[in-house]
C-alpha cells in the first residue's frame, strides 16, 4: 500500500477504534452477568434474547437458531475420607465435572498418580484398576481417558486455592457411533490444593479409601446460536466472528466481556458499514462450555459449504477485559494470519507479540473447512516464577501469560473486569474486523506455513530414516516454499488497490484456496468433515507416527501395520502440496 493509501487506512481506522465505549461495554458486561447461563436453560435464553434485541436496534439482521445438543454441567458433589482405625470420616469440599457420570456413593481405594504422564502409569501399572486415581492439575479430557484406559473408576484432581469447573470428555461437538466410545464412563471431581495435599499425605502413610458422589446433568438439550449479518459493499464473502454467550455461572469474563466485544464492535461497525466490502457474520454460540463446543460444531456441520466457498477468515474472542490482564505478547492464530494479527497488536498494546500455533481448543471447529482463524485469549495476566500451582502450569507458563485466578470459578464476577483493558481489547478487536472486511487484499502471508511444513517434513525424514523415503513430499514442500514468496510478492504490489478489482479477487482466490488445502492437512487427522478429539494435534498429523518407526523391529507386524498407514498418508500429503503447487501456479 502507497504512503497515502496507507495513511487515510490508518486515520480511518483510529476514527472507528477511537468510537469504543467504555461506558456502553461495562453496561453490556454488567447486564449479562446477572444470568447463571448453564448451555440450554431459560436464563441463557434470557441473554440470547437481551443481546438478540441489542443487535437489532444496532441495525444487524439476526437469526436466532435452535438446534439439539448433548450437554452437561455438575448439580452437586460430595466427597468423603474414611477415617479408619477409629479416627472419624473427613469431608472434603468438592467440584463435580461436566460430561463425567453421576455416582451414588462410589466406594474405592485412591492412587496418587501425580501428574498422570505416561511414565506414572507405567510405574503404577494393574494397581489403577478398579481405583480411583489423584492427578495434579485441571480436569481434562486426556487425564480421564488415559485413567479409564488404565482401569481407573474415578478421577480427583487437584486445583489451585479454588474449584474450577471443567468439561472432561474429548467428544467435539456431539457424538457420532464413533466418538461416543469416548464418552466419560466414570465419575471425577476437583478440590482444592490443601485438601489434595492432605489427601495425598493421607495416601503416602498407608492406603485410603474414599466415598465419592456426583450428580451430573447430561442429556440431549435444546440449545440456541444466534447470527448476525452485515453485508458487504463489493463482495458477500464475509469474516466470521464468534464467542460463546454461555457460561460456568455468572461469567463476567468468561464470556460476558468477550460479549460486550463483541457487541460494541457491531454497534461501531453497522455505523460504519458503508466502510465494508466484505460482510461480516457474528455468531455467538451456546454449548462451549457445557457441550464441548457444541454450537459451533454443529454450525460448520450445517453451514460447511457456505463457510468453504464464502468465509475469508475466523475471529474468535473470549475472556476479554480481566483485572490484571496486561501481557499481550502471545496469543493463537494460524500462521497465514500471524503477521497481521502481531502488527495490530503490537501497534494498540506497545508490546511485541508472538503468535504460536493455534491451538486444539475454544471454537476452533473450522480447521476441516480451512478458515484461518486468530485470537481466542488476547489480553492475559502474566506469568511469574512464583506460579508453581498445579492450574498455572497447565496453562504454560512458557508463552508468559495465563488466564486469571478465577477463570472457570465461582468468582468471576463483574468486579474482576478492567474498563480500560476491556476497551483496549475491544479496540483491537475493532481494527482487525475493519482490516479484514475493508482493505480490498486479503492480511495473508503463507511464508511461515510452508517453511513450517518443510521443516517438520525434514524432521520426521530424520526420525524415519530409511523406513519411510519423505523426499518428493520434502521437495514439494521446498518448492511451495518458493512459490509462497513469490505470492507474497504479488500481494506486496497489489496492496495499492483501492477496491477488489480482477487482481485483488483472484490473489484473494488463491489465498483462501491454499487455506482450504493447508490447513486441514497440518491441523487435522480426522479429515475435512470430521472433528477430531479435545486434545491437541500435532503439526501434520498424518505423518507424525513416522517417528515410531525407527523404534519397532523391523521384521515385525506392529512395523509392517504403521509403515502400510504412513506410505498411505504420504499420499495423502503428496497430493495436498501438489494441489497447493497447482493453485499457486495459476
Amino acid at each position: 500500500m502507497n504512503a497515502d493509501n496507507a495513511q487515510r487506512a490508518r486515520q480511518r481506522e483510529a476514527a472507528l477504534t477511537a468510537q469504543v465505549s467504555r461506558d456502553n461495554l461495562m453496561e453490556i458486561n454488567t447486564t449479562l452477568a446477572q444470568w447463571v447461563r448453564n448451555s440450554g436453560t431459560p436464563e441463557e435464553r434470557q441473554a440470547f434474547d437481551y443481546m438478540q434485541q441489542l443487535l437489532d436496534g444496532y441495525g444487524l439482521e439476526t437469526t436466532l437458531l435452535e438446534h439439539p445438543a448433548f450437554i452437561s454441567y455438575p448439580l452437586e458433589a460430595s466427597l468423603t475420607i474414611w477415617g479408619g482405625a477409629g479416627e472419624p470420616d473427613v469431608a472434603v469440599t468438592c467440584l463435580g465435572t461436566a460430561m463425567s457420570v453421576s455416582a451414588d456413593a462410589l466406594e474405592a481405594e485412591v492412587i496418587d498418580l501425580g501428574f498422570g504422564t505416561a511414565e506414572d502409569y507405567a510405574r503404577a501399572g494393574q494397581e489403577v484398576a478398579g481405583k480411583i486415581v489423584l492427578l495434579n492439575g485441571l480436569a481434562t479430557p486426556t487425564a480421564v481417558y488415559a485413567a479409564e484406559k488404565a482401569g481407573s473408576v474415578g478421577q480427583i484432581f487437584i486445583n489451585d486455592d479454588h474449584l474450577h469447573y471443567m468439561i472432561v470428555s474429548s467428544v467435539w461437538g456431539a457424538p457420532t457411533p464413533e466418538s461416543a466410545k469416548r464418552l466419560p464412563t466414570t465419575p471425577s471431581l476437583s478440590v482444592v490444593e490443601e485438601d489434595g495435599h492432605d489427601l495425598r499425605r493421607r495416601i503416602a502413610a498407608g492406603p485410603v479409601r474414599v466415598r465419592l458422589s456426583t450428580e451430573v446433568f447430561r442429556e440431549w438439550t435444546q440449545t440456541p446460536i444466534l447470527v448476525a449479518e452485515l453485508p458487504g459493499t463489493e463482495s458477500d464473502d464475509f469474516v466470521l466472528f464468534s464467542g460463546h454467550l454461555d457460561s460456568w455461572e455468572v461469567g463476567a469474563m468468561d464470556n460476558g466481556a468477550a460479549n460486550a466485544t463483541m457487541a460494541e464492535a457491531a454497534r461501531i461497525l453497522s455505523a460504519n458499514r458503508q466502510d465494508l466490502r466484505r460482510g461480516l457474520r457474528i455468531a455467538f454460540w451456546s454449548g462451549h462450555s457445557h457441550g464441548r463446543y457444541s454450537g459451533s460444531t454443529w454450525y460448520v456441520d450445517h453451514h460447511w459449504e457456505e463457510l468453504y466457498d464464502r468465509c475469508v477468515a475466523h475471529v474468535n474472542v473470549d475472556s476479554t477485559g480481566a483485572r490484571g490482564a496486561t501481557f499481550y505478547g502471545a496469543f493463537p492464530a494460524h500462521m497465514e494470519i500471524a503477521g497481521f494479527g502481531e502488527e495490530i497488536v503490537q501497534r494498540y498494546s506497545d508490546q511485541e507479540p508472538h503468535a504460536h500455533r493455534m491451538s486444539r481448543a475454544g471454537d476452533m471447529s473450522f480447521n476441516g473447512v480451512g478458515l484461518p482463524s486468530l485470537f481466542m485469549g488476547l489480553s492475559q495476566v502474566p506469568t511469574s516464577e512464583a506460579d508453581t500451582d498445579y492450574v498455572s502450569l497447565a496453562f504454560g507458563s512458557l508463552i508468559g501469560g495465563k488466564m486469571p485466578w478465577w477463570w472457570h470459578t465461582s468468582e468471576d464476577t463483574i468486579d474482576k473486569i478492567d474498563p480500560d483493558v476491556l476497551a483496549l481489547d475491544t479496540r483491537i478487536y475493532v481494527s482487525v474486523l475493519w482490516n479484514l472486511c475493508a482493505q480490498p487484499l486479503l492480511p495473508m502471508d503463507f511464508r511461515r506455513v510452508a517453511a513450517d511444513i518443510a521443516d517438520t517434513l525434514a524432521e520426521l525424514q530424520s526420525a524415519a530414516g530409511d523406513h519411510l523415503d519423505l523426499s518428493l513430499t520434502h521437495q514439494r514442500a521446498v518448492a511451495l516454499a518458493e512459490a509462497t514468496a513469490q505470492l507474497a510478492e504479488r500481494c506486496a504490489a497489489a496492496t495499492n488497490a483501492e477496491a477488489i478489482d480482477d487482481t485483488v479477487k483472484r490473489l484473494n482466490a488463491q489465498m483462501m484456496a491454499l487455506s482450504r488445502i493447508l490447513i486441514p492437512l497440518t491441523y487435522t487427522a480426522a479429515g475435512q468433515f470430521e472433528h477430531d478429539p479435545a486434545w491437541g494435534m500435532p503439526h501434520l498429523p498424518a505423518l507424525h507416527d513416522a517417528r515410531r518407526l525407527i523404534a519397532l523391529p523391523a521384521d515385525s507386524d506392529d512395523f509392517r501395520h504403521l509403515q502400510t498407514q504412513l506410505v498411505r498418508a504420504r499420499n495423502k500429503v503428496n497430493i495436498a502440496l501438489r494441489d497447493a503447487l497447482r493453485v499457486l501456479a495459476e
